[in-house]
Formats: structure tokens, C-alpha cells, sequence
């Protein structure tokens, strides 16, 4: 009756605390009457609990005194209601110090409001779609578990068969039983480790998806901020820490707590004091595995960044191979490469040490507590008031909840660095692209009478990675339709940079662009590539055929292979191409520029935009594609 009236005023107190700490942190008006609020409700916390802390400890001291012949499960309720007393009591001092940072709590709240906070619970929303295969798994993982834990009581009497009877034929049946039931174990293991697995496959198949999809979509000025090798690195590394966690380390974490929560009750049934005695240590477990959490999630999100950036180091000096042999610089680009390891492997060397204090401080504590229990359970086997095999199942269930603890004290740690590793992933997932890559209600215009007049009225457009470097200053011209037009100038004077604002792949800081009668940021962006080609200094193919190069912009249900021998043969190309053995299905090699002029005519765009498309050839090819353009 005690207890269930505590409960009923624990409840309304912490719940009435909870909505003062929301009000608090979301509502920023009308909080004077906080500070008061606060200290009533946990100051009437705090005396509730040392009252129930005291009524346990007292009943405690006169149950042990007067030595009342009571039964087990009497006793077991009153050492665990004295057990959760005292966890109850050290749980509502804590919450002092975090009442006392819910001012800077605010304060970053105030800071980071548009962003999302990553957390265990939000790492395992990615395996949401994966739920029904898991819960089937963990079903089977549930009766692995349950029989592990059965497995051990046929061995105490196993035991203690064969230490009472002279015939073995109570041990020959509870060994055939034993085989049995362990038959069984290993199809649910079977069953469990398949399910998970295939739940793993599937999850990070959908994860690289989506993230490969919200990559490619952004603008262009978060390409030039985010370099190559960090975007494969999140696709990569950072995903499969991931998959690891929320499949492999998942089984292992509700295995491991269904065997520390089946030993323990076996336990408490088979000899209560020496059970609080190891769950003494509990608390304490958890106080160091959450500051070592706290500290693993953050050195975790150091280390995958630095090692992204050596893995950048490395993408661009294989991607640029030519630059670095033509000035000899191998030994310069080693020591770079070098020095951006060392960093990583700085952080890696405080992960090392902070994971081997922990199991050093955490395999302490248990060995202490181990050693007590044994030698108390030898003494009590010593004085006859234990039998042999009773010691025997229950110093194997303290082996298997050790085994356990030393699980999920590691795996608490691999899940704070998988919380640490997916920031960056949720960072590219729940970024939304300054620029959009498809229609929505701000653009969506599809004019029907563009001519292919474009008009510049006073734009002004610094680079993103460059904002103190103002490259276009209240630039004012119109392309009438029909006509070809070049931009002269040297070199940093800005005709890319026109060329990439006509196709969207910025924004102007200031002034508007002008689609015939339409401003751009108003047109599709879909239908504004249909329409605008562009091809660019160095054009870039990809390592397929030659007709999937040039039918790249359009659906290939959709194009004829006559259209594309014939954008082929106005590019000057087509020619080339018949020399080779598998003409049209040849991967692509020396001939991108001719390929890129082909690619740009297949779309018939409305208005054509050519950056320096011939600079880097021949005087011959430059003539050839200089002709084709003519013909355009």
C-alpha cells in the first residue's frame, strides 16, 4: 500500500516537473515562477525518497535482527525494494546538476533550433523499414537466450544427479534432454543471425540510397565546400559503422539483457544475498559508462572527420596523378597524406586509451565483486547451507551476467561512437539544397514561348567559398534570340562565372536573370536543362559506352541510335568512332570534347553556352568542332 501511494506521487511530481522544464525550454514567456516551482517539486522528490529509502533500510536492520522465519520470495521483495530505494535516491540527485545547466541548455537550444539533434533513438530510426525482420529475429533471439539460461540449471543438476544417485539413469535422461533443447537453440541462432543479417543488408542498401540521392541533389555550392573523398567517405565508412550498430550490435544487446535479466531472477530464487551483492556494483557501472559514453561520442566524430579529410588528401592526389608526377611532387603529397593520418590517428590513440580504462575500471569492479561472491558462496558450501550443485548453476549464471555486463558495457561504448559517426550522415540528410533540383511551388514555371533571349538586370554574385571576392558587380546585358555572342575577357573576369548563373548552378546576391519574359529562379530547373546546354572547359564523361555518353541527358527509350549518329556526325565524330572494334558500345577514351559537343546538340537546346569547349585541343579537332558548332 506504502509503495503503490509513493509510486502514484512519484508520478505526478516528476510529471508535473517535466512540463515545468518544457514550458521552460519552449515557451519563453511567463517563466518567473519557475525557479520557485523547481526547487518545490524536488525538494518534495528528495523526501519522499529518503523517507522510502529509510522505511527499507529500517525493516532491513529488523528482519536481519530478529531473525523471522519468512520465505524466499518475502525476502526477495524486501532486498529489492531496498535496492530500488537506493537507485530511486540516486537518481533524484542527479537531478540537481541537470536542472542546474538548463540555462545553457537553452542557450544552445536558442542556437541550434533549426537543427536536428542526433541521438540513439534517432540512429535507430533508420532501421524503421527493417522493424518486422528484426522483431521476427529477436523473437527467436528471445528463446536462444531463454534456453541459454535453462541450459544452465540442467547443468547444476546434472551435478547433482550424479553426486546423489549411484545409477546414471536421472543423468542420461537430462542429458538427452539437454541435447534437445540445445537442437533447438541452434535453429533460433540460425533463424536470429539470419534475420538480422538480412535486416542489415537491406537497411544499408536503403541508407547509401538515400544518402546518395540527398547528396546529388545539391546545389553546386556545397560541392565546392564539401570535398569529393569526405561525400564517399559518409557512403562508405561512415554507413557501415551504422549497419554494425542497429543489426550485429543490436542482437547482441537484447541477447546480453535477457541473459543478465533471466540470470538474476534464477539468482535471487536460488540464493538472495549473494545476487545484491553483485548487483551492487550496477550503479556504479552505469555512472562510468555514461561519461564514457559522453566522452567516446565526441572523439568518435573527431576521428571519422580527420580521417575524411585524409581520405580527401588522397582522392585528389590519385585524381590529379599527372599534376603531381609532372612537378615531381610524390614525396610532398606522401608527407601531406601523412600528416592528415597522423591527425586521425592522434584521436585514434585517445579512443584506444579511454576504451581500455574503462574495461580496465569496469573488469576491476566486476573481478572485486566476483571474488566476494565466491568466496561467500564457498563459505556458505563450507557451513552446509549450499548444496554443490545449486553453487554450481548459480557460479555459472554469475559467469554468463559478467560475460554480459562486459557486452553491454562495450557495446554502450560502440553505440556513443556510432552516434558520433552518423552526425555527418544526418547532416547530408536532413539538408535541404539552397538551390532545388527539381520543380516545387517557387519554380515551377515551364514557358512556351522562350525564344532563347536572356537579359541580366544589375547582378551582382560572389562564390560561396569565396564571399570577400566579388567577382560580378551590377552586370547589366541581353542576348537577343537567333544570335551567337562572346564574352572577352582575361582570365577571373567572370565569363564562367555568367555562364554557370544562366544554368542555375548559383544564386546572384543581388539583380535578377531573365528566361525571355521569365526570371529564373520562377522557371523548372528541369525544364530549364532541357532546354540550356552547356558544355565547359574540361567536359566530363563517364567510364561507360560512347552511346550512353551522348544519350546522357535524355531518357534512352526515348532516343533514337539514328539521332545519335547523327549529333555524332555533327560533332566530327562519327567517323572516329566507326575505327573502333565495338564502334558505339567502345568505352569512352581520348575523344570526351567531340563527345560532349554530340551530348549537348542530342538535347536541341533552345540556347547553347560554351566555355572554352576547344581550348584545350588541337588546332585541327578545334577546327572540326568549331565547324559542327557552326552548324548548330
Amino acid at each position: 500500500m506504502i509503495s503503490m501511494f509513493k509510486l502514484i506521487l512519484l508520478i505526478i511530481l516528476l510529471t508535473e516537473l517535466e512540463t515545468l522544464v518544457i514550458l521552460r525550454l519552449y515557451r519563453p514567456i511567463n517563466r518567473s515562477s519557475f525557479p520557485f516551482n523547481r526547487y518545490l517539486f524536488t525538494i518534495a522528490l528528495l523526501l519522499i525518497t529518503i523517507g522510502s529509502l529509510t522505511f527499507a533500510i529500517i525493516k532491513f536492520v529488523l528482519i536481519f535482527h530478529q531473525q523471522f522465519q519468512l520465505s524466499k520470495l518475502y525476502l526477495s521483495c524486501i532486498y529489492i525494494f531496498l535496492f530500488c530505494s537506493l537507485l530511486e535516491s540516486i537518481g533524484i540527485l542527479f537531478i540537481f546538476p541537470y536542472l542546474n545547466r538548463l540555462k545553457l541548455i537553452e542557450q544552445q537550444y536558442e542556437q541550434n533550433r533549426q537543427e536536428k539533434q542526433v541521438d540513439i533513438r534517432r540512429v535507430f530510426s533508420l532501421a524503421k523499414e527493417e522493424r518486422s525482420l528484426m522483431l521476427i529475429g529477436s523473437f527467436f533471439l528471445f528463446i536462444e537466450s531463454a534456453i541459454d539460461i535453462v541450459t544452465i540449471i540442467l547443468f547444476g543438476q546434472i551435478i547433482a544427479f550424479a553426486l546423489k544417485y549411484e545409477s546414471m539413469h536421472s543423468v542420461n535422461v537430462t542429458i538427452l534432454i539437454y541435447f534437445g533443447i540445445d537442437f533447438i537453440n541452434c535453429i533460433c541462432s540460425f533463424l536470429n543471425s539470419w534475420l538480422f543479417d538480412l535486416a542489415g543488408q537491406k537497411m544499408i542498401y536503403r541508407l547509401r540510397q538515400n544518402i546518395f540521392n540527398a547528396i546529388i541533389k545539391q546545389e553546386i555550392g556545397f560541392f565546392d565546400e564539401n570535398h569529393t573523398g569526405e561525400l564517399t567517405n559518409r557512403l562508405s565508412s561512415d554507413t557501415q559503422v551504422v549497419q554494425t550498430m542497429l543489426t550485429g550490435n543490436i542482437a547482441l544487446l537484447i541477447q546480453n539483457f535477457i541473459h543478465i535479466i533471466g540470470s538474476l531472477i534464477v539468482m535471487f530464487y536460488l540464493q538472495v544475498t549473494l545476487t545484491l551483492v553483485l548487483i551492487s556494483i550496477v550503479p556504479i557501472v552505469i555512472l562510468i559508462a555514461t561519461i564514457y559514453g559522453n566522452i567516446i561520442e565526441n572523439l568518435r566524430q573527431q576521428f571519422q572527420d580527420k580521417l575524411a579529410e585524409a581520405n580527401k588528401t588522397a582522392e585528389e592526389s590519385i585524381s590529379n596523378i599527372r599534376t603531381v608526377r609532372i612537378f615531381g611532387s610524390e614525396c610532398k603529397i606522401i608527407d601531406r597524406y601523412k600528416q592528415n593520418l597522423m591527425k586521425s590517428f592522434v584521436i585514434g590513440k585517445k579512443l584506444a586509451f579511454n576504451d581500455a580504462l574503462f574495461t580496465g575500471v569496469t573488469g576491476l569492479l566486476t573481478a572485486g565483486t566476483i571474488s566476494v561472491v565466491i568466496w561467500y558462496s564457498a563459505k556458505l558450501v563450507h557451513d552446509k547451507k549450499l548444496s554443490t550443485g545449486i553453487l554450481s548453476s548459480f557460479l555459472l549464471y554469475l559467469i554468463q551476467v559478467a560475460v554480459a555486463f562486459a557486452y553491454l558495457a562495450s557495446l554502450y561504448g560502440e553505440f556513443m561512437q556510432t552516434v558520433g559517426a552518423s552526425k555527418r550522415i544526418f547532416y547530408l540528410l536532413d539538408r535541404q539544397p539552397k538551390i532545388p533540383s527539381t520543380s516545387n511551388e517557387s519554380c515551377s514555371i515551364e514557358p512556351t514561348d522562350f525564344d532563347g533571349s536572356i537579359h541580366f538586370d544589375n547582378v551582382s554574385f560572389t562564390y560561396p567559398t569565396r564571399p570577400e571576392q566579388q567577382i560580378l558587380t551590377n552586370i547589366s546585358f541581353s542576348i537577343p534570340p537567333g544570335q551567337k555572342v562572346a564574352l572577352v575577357g582575361p582570365s577571373g573576369s567572370g565569363k564562367s562565372t555568367i555562364a554557370s548563373l544562366i544554368e542555375r548552378f548559383y544564386e546572384p546576391q543581388s539583380g535578377t536573370i531573365y528566361l525571355g519574359s521569365y526570371s529564373l529562379a520562377s522557371i523548372n530547373p528541369q525544364w530549364l536543362r532541357q532546354n540550356i546546354s552547356f558544355v565547359n572547359q574540361e567536359p566530363s564523361l563517364f567510364a561507360c559506352s560512347i552511346r550512353y555518353n551522348i544519350s546522357f541527358g535524355l531518357d534512352p527509350n526515348q532516343v533514337s541510335f539514328d539521332d545519335i549518329i547523327r549529333v555524332a556526325k555533327q560533332a566530327n565524330s562519327h567517323q572516329f568512332i566507326e575505327e573502333f572494334d565495338q564502334k558505339y558500345d567502345t568505352l569512352v577514351g581520348e575523344y570526351d570534347h567531340h563527345l560532349s559537343v554530340a551530348r549537348a546538340l542530342l538535347m536541341n537546346p533552345k540556347f547553347l553556352l560554351l566555355d572554352e569547349a576547344t581550348s584545350a585541343l588541337d588546332a585541327q579537332s578545334e577546327y572540326l568542332i568549331q565547324e559542327a558548332i557552326e552548324q548548330f
